[in-house]
């Protein structure tokens, strides 16, 4: 059986539009009869649910602190999306510990049957949970957007990822470009700051560019592929999901496995904790 692909959406910094790609992002894989689940992986901040209009009865937090079954928690998105919420201004979820965050990535093993790719849309920054969420997933995905300061924070996320998780492989997306021909100088200025230092490798998978429909879609509480699925920008990240879903896809690091295998290789430690 084929198992279930895992793709992390990190940025360096806040602000650069990364719920919203992620979150469109799983819309067009769903589309393409994929079965997809997004985790809202800021757990302590999560708005992946204001961003798709939906509402969860259920959080990360039930699963946490009462044992509820990952299956149990999930909400119906849009377009047959399922969403595992994470919670907000929950002190339970900041600040946690490595074997309570292997506890969450292990309880991923009980949609393995129920999902083929799941989308993680991190915190920003270069946090623990970050760490582990990125490590256990099989591709990771950078949203930059062409700002120095973005810049900067982009490549420490890169560079302690690549030192703390040994990846080698990075895709990345720039977004509020002009167009594709501005996000692509973007993405070769940065490529040469993270070569100089870096022995990671960068592959940029396209570029979304600036748009009011954006605004107007998350004003509306509706994902914008949904509300304006013809915009310059609904068309880009769809295309983003052509790549990721097609055989020229950029290369994965060849790990023992992604989110999925993780889990079940961590699930008998977690279970071996007091």
């Amino acid at each position: 059986m084929k198992r279930p692909q895992s793709i992390a959406i990190t940025s360096g910094k806040g602000g650069v539009g990364k719920t919203n790609i992620a979150a469109n992002l799983a819309i067009a894989l769903q589309r393409r009869k994929e079965r997809v689940a997004l985790f809202d992986a800021d757990l302590a901040l999560a708005n992946a649910h204001i961003v798709l209009g939906c509402k969860a009865q259920r959080t990360m937090a039930d699963a946490f602190s009462s044992d509820t079954p990952l299956r149990d928690i999930l909400a119906d998105g849009p377009a047959g999306l399922k969403l595992v919420a994470g919670g907000s201004g929950l002190s339970e979820l900041m600040d946690l510990s490595p074997e309570n965050r292997h506890r969450i990535i292990a309880s991923f093993r009980d949609l393995s049957d129920d999902v083929d790719t799941l989308v993680v849309d991190t915190a920003a920054g270069i946090e623990a949970n970050v760490v582990d969420f990125v490590e256990a997933s099989d591709r990771v995905v950078v949203v930059v957007v062409g700002e120095p300061t973005a810049f900067v924070d982009a490549y420490a996320a890169i560079k302690v990822l690549h030192q703390e998780t040994g990846r080698m492989n990075f895709d990345v997306v720039v977004n509020r470009a002009r167009d594709e021909a501005h996000g692509a100088e973007i993405f070769k200025r940065f490529r040469a700051i993270t070569d100089k230092f870096l022995s990671a490798n960068l592959h940029h998978i396209g570029s979304v560019p600036q748009d009011p429909r954006l605004v107007q879609a998350v004003t509306q509480r509706v994902p914008l592929l949904i509300a304006y699925p013809d915009s310059p920008a609904a068309r880009a990240i769809d295309r983003l999901a052509q790549v990721l879903t097609s055989k020229a896809a950029p290369p994965v690091d060849d790990k023992s496995g992604g989110f999925f295998p993780y889990a079940r290789a961590t699930a008998r430690k977690a279970e071996a904790l007091p």
